[in-house]
């Protein structure tokens, strides 16, 4: 149980919405029965409704409820018998944020207790106040949250004979050492204006008395607001607005339809000229109503923003209709009433919103993924000028309050959409689904590869192929691909063509050239491309095998993105590929598994030309879909070693210790010799004519031609790392 406080205030406690008699019920008693789930079984009910809102309402006004705000006679304001000192607010319609703004809530200086609402939806938030400063602390409460915390509170909790329900929350929080809250405002706050000319619709009038029927709001100023709304709807549709006044005075304390019928008739014949259907609104705007449907407000700032810019009405509705999708009833409707005012409809639109509405309609554009270019609808990447033209515009239109950081800062945000035009492609063409394309492709390439002397891997084009368009489709899809297609053989057989018009139209500027360097450059256009070509196998990068494998394995790089002023990583998308008129391009053969060569001897070029490229890369991205992947098998990896030596490109050391030894079989008799390996660097030294060789460079070739590297005590009991050779006659 909570401890009891030294003062603990009376508060009138009333057995539904419509009871006005009530008894009596301290603070601590309340706050007790919530957290101890007194009332836990009428609370689960209401929630237990959550998917009607119309029957949650009616159970909910059937609820116990009292007043925070003190004790009554009768609940209304002027029967006030005894203050409490304290003061509930409402921040409604958390959801998934009830816990956070609980949290902020818990560890405010000024809050006394917190707990959820009946429904389960808002937290009810009660704090200490000078009892006979009401309307100060209420005034300066709501400018408190909206100031430190950006939240509204409910309006309505404003009234002190305001209704609390009941509720049952075992997070309940309470603060004997709460502060008394006196941030008062320093200006008397002055009295709204009525909202002047609202857009007006008869979705509009529904949607905002809905807005009162869900939530229960009294007009519970008799002699003003109740009195106001029948006034405005009897100047707007006369008699035919009782059903209207009806339901919106359902809530009211003392609420009979039979006076209230009365009422209305008397209004309608006693209307007043200077009372309108905006008087109603701006009475559901000050009990925290939204007074436009999504649509309409939509339409309304569309049309305002047009009307600035001086574009005719007939103009605006018909974009709305063709573009926008708008009914033109509701489009004459809504635009009429824009432009016939004599005053700028308000539609409680921040700079903000009408600066994102202003580049909407006039500069629509988005975010390449890819490339990480803001471009038009067009596909053009904007720069620095277009910005500032964009800027000027805007200044001209919503005035100079727009400031071009503002505007940089708005495009560059989560406001521009990103799109990802490869995943675009395959997205539009997932309908097409040829099979065959890819084999077709291969067979266009004549080559010896595979069907060499002691070789048998007559499909190995195909394999191939196949393995490196499925890894382009992996690359797109967050997996990359190492793979690096190779085509050799003579000059003038058309490699080069063979890959530079491969990629489908709509995806060629994601070709590239390079040579590789191990630059930013290159890893930008690795991070930017679909496809990098190195053509005749140049660059320094080709020729290290190490340097070479290790690039091609690289996933992610770190770079300053276009209009970014710090580095990021990005995920590596470019699959490699490359000619080469020498065959010879596999430095480190035993442990290449990258670099795919294939032989040409020429190339179909009226078949390749045949074949729908988009249909090619639809094939390769059905298959990854379906389970196929770009890795080689132990199978595919064997025969893959046993066709491409006639690419090996030999080292100096690779080339002597072929020459020089012999690798021990096992078989009992050989002239096994161990060797250390300084000696053996000595031994191949001289046999290389005294030339300088990498002793790294020894062990890794000895141990790729399957020599085994082992331990043996020397001279003067010291162990040295050697080999197991047979050297061969030709010493």
């Amino acid at each position: 149980m909570m401890t009891t406080e030294t003062k603990n205030p009376m508060l009138s406690l009333y057995n539904g919405v419509r009871d006005t008699t009530g008894t009596e019920i301290s603070l601590q008693e309340f706050l007790d029965g919530i957290v101890t789930g007194k009332w836990e079984n009428e609370v689960n009910a209401v929630r237990a409704l959550w998917n009607d809102e119309a029957k949650q309402k009616a159970l909910k006004i059937q609820q116990l409820n009292v007043t925070i705000g003190g004790t009554f006679s009768t609940n209304n304001n002027a029967n006030l018998q005894d203050p409490s000192g304290y003061m509930a607010v409402d921040i409604d319609e958390l959801d998934g944020e009830l816990e956070t703004v609980r949290l902020q809530v818990n560890n405010d200086p000024y809050t006394y207790a917190s707990f959820a609402s009946i429904r389960g939806k808002g937290l009810c938030v009660i704090i200490k106040i000078h009892p006979e400063r009401w309307d100060e602390s209420w005034e300066g409460i709501k400018a408190y949250y909206m100031q430190k915390y950006c939240r509204v509170v409910d309006k309505s909790t404003g009234n002190i004979s305001r209704r609390r329900f009941i509720s049952f929350d075992k997070e309940t929080y309470v603060n004997e050492r709460a502060n008394l809250f006196k941030l008062y405002l320093k200006k008397e706050r002055k009295a709204p204006k009525p909202a002047g000319t609202v857009i007006h619709t008869k979705g509009d009038i529904e949607y905002v008395i809905q807005q009162f029927e869900q939530r229960g709001i009294e007009l519970h100023d008799s002699t003003r607001d109740w009195v106001r709304a029948g006034l405005a709807f009897a100047s707007e549709y006369d008699t035919g607005g009782l059903d209207y006044f009806q339901r919106v005075s359902q809530f009211r304390h003392d609420y009979d339809p039979v006076e209230t019928e009365k009422m209305y008739r008397y209004l309608c014949r006693n209307k007043l000229g200077k009372v309108t259907i905006s008087t109603f609104y701006w009475i559901a705007k000050e009990n925290g109503c939204d007074i436009m449907t999504p649509k309409t407000r939509d339409i309304a700032r569309t049309a305002t923003m047009q009307k600035r810019q001086k574009i005719k009405a007939e103009d605006v509705i018909d974009s709305l209709v063709k573009v926008g999708g708008v009914g033109r009833d509701d489009a004459e409707q809504i635009v009429k009433q824009v432009y016939e005012s004599a005053e700028e409809i308000q539609t409680d639109d921040t700079l903000f919103d009408q600066l994102e509405l202003f580049l909407r309609q006039n500069y629509p554009m988005r975010r390449n993924e890819i490339s990480r270019y803001i471009e038009d609808e067009k596909g053009r990447s904007l720069i620095d000028d277009d910005f500032n033209t964009i800027w000027v515009h805007s200044v001209k239109v919503l005035g100079d309050r727009v400031s071009d950081k503002m505007v940089n800062k708005l495009i560059h945000s989560s406001f521009t959409p990103t799109y990802n035009p490869i995943k675009d492609f395959f997205r539009d063409y997932t309908y097409r689904k040829p099979t065959g394309l890819i084999m077709s492709l291969a067979e266009t390439i004549e080559t010896d590869t595979g069907v060499g002397p002691g070789e048998f891997f007559p499909n190995y084009a195909e394999v191939f192929v196949r393995k490196w368009l499925i890894g382009i489709v992996s690359a797109v899809f967050g997996e990359h691909c190492e793979l690096i297609l190779t085509l050799t053989g003579e000059p003038g057989t058309g490699k080069t063509e063979w890959f530079r018009r491969l990629l489908p139209p709509e995806l060629g500027v994601y070709f590239a050239e390079t040579t590789w360097p191990i630059t930013k450059d290159t890893d930008m256009l690795m991070c930017e491309n679909l496809i990098t070509f190195n053509d005749e196998w140049k660059g320094k990068t080709v020729k290290d095998p190490e340097t070479l494998k290790g690039y091609a394995s690289v996933d992610r790089f770190t770079l300053r993105e276009p209009y970014g002023k710090s580095f990021v990583k990005r995920r590596r998308l470019a699959v490699m590929c490359g000619t080469s008129n020498p065959t010879r391009i596999i430095a480190d053969s035993n442990n290449n598994r990258k670099v795919i060569p294939i032989n040409v001897l020429s190339i179909n070029y009226e078949a390749y030309n045949a074949i729908d490229k988009i249909d090619l890369f639809m094939e390769a991205y059905h298959a990854y879909m379906g389970g196929e992947r770009h890795h080689l098998t132990k199978d595919e990896i064997k025969r893959f070693n046993e066709s491409t030596s006639s690419f090996d490109d030999a080292s100096i050391e690779r080339q002597i210790i072929d020459e020089y030894f012999a690798l021990p079989s096992g078989v009992g008799g050989e002239p096994v010799q161990w060797i250390s390996s300084h000696e053996i660097q000595t031994k191949m030294e001289v046999w290389a004519n005294n030339r300088k060789l990498d002793n790294r460079k020894i062990g890794h070739e000895l141990q790729s031609a399957g020599f085994k590297r082992r331990q043996k005590r020397g001279e003067f009991g010291k162990q040295l790392w050697g080999y197991d050779v047979i050297v061969t006659s030709r010493l």
